[in-house]
């Protein structure tokens, strides 16, 4: 498949084979969000969900990070001039977009080189995994401007325990690449001309895996940390959804067949 780049203001999407790419591209501003990058990433998220063809997305940043948050003059600062009914609606399409990637049955990954602040760290926890160029820095910044995290309190002591997720929502310290690969935030390391390398390959594996991938995601995000006495028949029900998948049939038709399968996410 040709490779095709779809633009969405100050974000863009490159399409390869079954994975895509989605770019923020505001470098000038170390790709801070705003009001413009948000509206682009939401149409760019509306295209890639519903294209069944795509079935593993990485997310980036233009130039040398990830993300450094929310741009304070544009997203930040007008905040204290809502009320409590403005604030909620303004933040409803943000917490909307965090609960679809969350939950969201394609394979999600954050490669993250320079800054992941604030809002763009935030972005980092929602994928299913992050890998780190060398040179990267993460970190709950919230707190140094005066903010909370908004889901951080509840992703990041999931990934890193709760000591570790206090220590960075209350200080807003930044973690390097090495430090965050130690306390398992990043599950890789690489140096940052192998970032995207490594993503994509990572990307193209997961993508030409079976439906069980998503269903292992949807069933991790519901039974995660539970006792395992309330977890094993949600379990039992997922692995039934699995076995009436075509890929499972394929799986079995393969193996007997003694052939290498062929997945279609189906």
């Amino acid at each position: 498949m040709a490779e095709e780049k779809r633009e969405y203001g100050s974000c863009f999407v490159t399409v390869k084979e079954n994975y895509a790419i989605v770019t923020f591209n505001r470098p000038d501003k170390l790709n801070a969000f705003s009001p413009d990058l948000f509206e682009g990433l939401q149409k760019a998220w509306i295209d890639t969900k519903k294209d069944k063809t795509i079935r593993a997305l990485i997310f980036t940043g233009a130039g040398d990070h990830f993300s450094a948050g929310g741009d304070v003059a544009l997203d930040i600062d007008p905040l204290k001039d809502l009320g409590l009914r403005e604030f909620k609606e303004y933040f409803e399409p943000l917490v909307e977009l965090y609960m679809d990637l969350y939950n969201l049955e394609k394979v999600t990954i954050a490669a993250i080189r320079g800054f992941a602040l604030g809002a763009g760290f935030e972005m980092t926890l929602l994928c299913d995994f992050r890998i780190a160029a060398d040179t990267a820095q993460l970190g709950e910044f919230f707190v140094r401007m005066g903010l909370v995290p908004e889901i951080g309190m509840c992703l990041l002591p999931k990934i890193v325990g709760p000591g570790m997720a206090r220590y960075m929502c209350y200080t807003g310290e930044l973690i390097n690449a090495q430090e965050a690969y130690r306390i398992g935030l990043v599950e890789k390391v690489v140096p940052a001309d192998q970032l995207m390398p490594e993503a994509e390959k990572l990307a193209r594996r997961l993508a030409r895996g079976p439906a069980a991938v998503g269903i292992i995601k949807k069933a991790m995000n519901q039974i995660g940390g539970q006792p395992l006495e309330l977890s094993t028949d949600v379990g039992v029900s997922y692995q039934f959804a699995a076995t009436r998948t075509q890929d499972h049939a394929e799986a079995v038709r393969a193996f007997l067949d003694k052939r290498k399968p062929s997945f279609t996410g189906r």
